[in-house]
């Protein structure tokens, strides 16, 4: 099992109430799971799979019985998302897929409360995920596979530096909709 990280220093979004990141628990399942079926989550997040299988993958996460980091998002105090990390390495047939070495990090993300989209959550989720895994990769690139329909993560993905290298099918996801590869490159040194 990787180390858990620690809740992040915060940033803010547009609303201007700070942004942390903190490790899942068992507790926050339930929140989540209600966030999965979302009209403005289930289109990405459930392509191909179910609220159910998503929720146990993320049980399993939270159990350490998976190599991956759920993290919970709050804005001040409010949970307001989730996000994930993991190494590409982990899963080497799907970095081949997408073009990852094994050695970067990929990630997935959502704002769950519809309340909060398009307030700059995202980006600011997307700052400090990378401030995050920056703090324990410090040289790594970070990839990203969003639908490519997914106009508006996306867009926050741009805005925090990635770049599109690909738009194609995986054959390993659970859907045959293209997915929208980014990338955000290693910092130099």
């Amino acid at each position: 099992m990787l180390p858990v990280p620690g809740p992040s220093p915060g940033s803010r979004p547009r609303s201007g109430a700070v942004l942390t990141l903190r490790p899942m628990r068992p507790d926050d399942l339930p929140l989540v799971t209600r966030w999965l079926s979302a009209p403005h989550v289930a289109p990405w997040y459930l392509a191909g799979s179910s609220v159910e299988e998503e929720a146990e993958d993320l049980r399993r996460s939270v159990a350490g019985e998976q190599a991956v980091h759920v993290l919970m998002v709050a804005e001040g105090e409010v949970p307001v998302g989730w996000c994930q990390w993991y190494l590409c390495g982990d899963d080497s047939g799907w970095a081949a897929e997408i073009g990852a070495d094994p050695a970067d990090v990929g990630i997935d993300y959502a704002v769950g409360d519809a309340g909060r989209v398009g307030r700059g959550v995202g980006t600011a989720l997307i700052t400090e995920l990378v401030h995050l895994i920056r703090a324990h990769q410090p040289r790594v690139a970070v990839m990203a596979d969003p639908d490519e329909r997914n106009v508006a993560s996306r867009r926050v993905l741009e805005k925090n530096g990635f770049e599109l290298v690909a738009v194609k099918a995986i054959p390993s996801e659970p859907t045959d909709d293209p997915m929208a590869i980014y990338r955000l490159a290693a910092p130099p040194g």
